[in-house]
């Protein structure tokens, strides 16, 4: 009786192992790369260390700390020496990056925020409108730390550890390979930005120069069904743990011609995020329209400028004051 079984069939059994094995090997050699050796995770660790070793001085002498955080445009905006300095307030910059996304940012600020302190957030409206998706930057970040938890935020939102997913995630990707390999071969810096553009607050700023791109003058204006079910668990979450929070809105780059429109889009945006959490009242509404203090985008403010924004955010946090929702109804009108 003839066999069913084809010749080529035990030597397809015997590659298997090797298959598999050869598979592991390639995620676990890609997963050392992102942990260890990627320039932007090994960046943001550095960033991520810097933040919290500001914060514990202040524990030490047992001070309340402000606790701020968003993405990038925080970690560009506020200078915490100069807050502790000349306004002698204790604030702790926790600005990282946008392509981490709201849960892993809230995550990373609560876990250094205790009872009797501020909780500032910072994050830019693109990404409160935005649904919450599972970013590899997040997941990298993440499980650098050692901090899978922080990935979706799992102590605040109940989500669980998304272990496959995460691991997955540490792959770097044809198109990061391909740009670093290029970086190599031209001699340029593997990442844009390096430790010697943080200070000891883990405040960010930058030489880079970059052509930049108005924000919009009038966005969408619904928050995302995601970002509504943060800023309710994080209301939740400042009652449990006896912590104020408030929302300040980053100040961001249009023309002189936009700028009404825009204060006015974001006057809308912000009577929304009212509704959850209370909004710090800066009269600028998220509105800066000086070219000139805009380093490489249009959230990235210059030196010169963070110290304006630091010294008008002191005032702010000193103050206390909040948008009244008919103010910013009034101001979210069309003229």
């Amino acid at each position: 009786m003839p066999s069913s079984t084809s010749p080529s069939e035990p030597r397809r059994l015997r590659l298997t192992p090797w298959l598999v094995a050869t598979a592991l090997a390639s995620l676990l050699a890609a997963a050392a790369y992102t942990l260890w050796l990627n320039p932007e995770i090994r960046f943001y660790h550095y960033a991520a260390e810097v933040k919290r070793a500001w914060v514990e001085g202040f524990r030490a002498a047992r001070v309340p700390v402000a606790v701020v955080y968003g993405a990038s445009s925080c970690a560009f905006a506020l200078d915490g020496e100069r807050l502790r300095d000349r306004h002698g307030l204790a604030v702790a910059n926790y600005g990282l990056h946008a392509g981490m996304e709201p849960l892993f940012l809230t995550a990373f600020a609560l876990e250094s925020t205790r009872p009797g302190d501020t909780l500032v957030v910072a994050l830019e409206p693109p990404l409160l409108r935005a649904s919450f998706e599972s970013p590899d930057l997040a997941a990298q970040m993440g499980m650098a730390l050692g901090q899978p938890g922080l990935i979706h935020a799992s102590a605040l939102t109940g989500r669980r550890i998304r272990w496959v997913d995460n691991l997955v995630s540490l792959r770097p990707g044809a198109y990061h390979l391909f740009t670093l390999a290029g970086k190599i071969l031209l001699g340029r810096p593997l990442y844009r930005y390096a430790p010697r553009d943080v200070s000891p607050s883990g405040w960010q700023q930058t030489a880079e120069r970059r052509p930049l791109t108005p924000i919009d003058a009038a966005p969408a204006t619904a928050l995302s069904a995601d970002a509504r079910g943060l800023l309710a668990d994080l209301r939740r979450w400042a009652d449990a743990h006896q912590v104020t929070v408030f929302y300040a809105i980053p100040w961001g780059w249009t023309t002189e011609e936009h700028t009404d429109a825009t204060r006015r889009a974001n006057a809308r945006f912000l009577r929304e995020i009212a509704d959850h959490i209370p909004v710090l009242r800066d009269p600028a509404l998220g509105v800066h329209p000086v070219r000139g203090h805009f380093a490489d985008t249009e959230w990235h403010l210059t030196a010169a400028a963070a110290a304006l924004r630091t010294d008008a955010f002191a005032g702010l946090l000193r103050e206390r004051r909040c948008w009244a929702l008919e103010e910013l109804d009034a101001l979210a009108r069309e003229p």
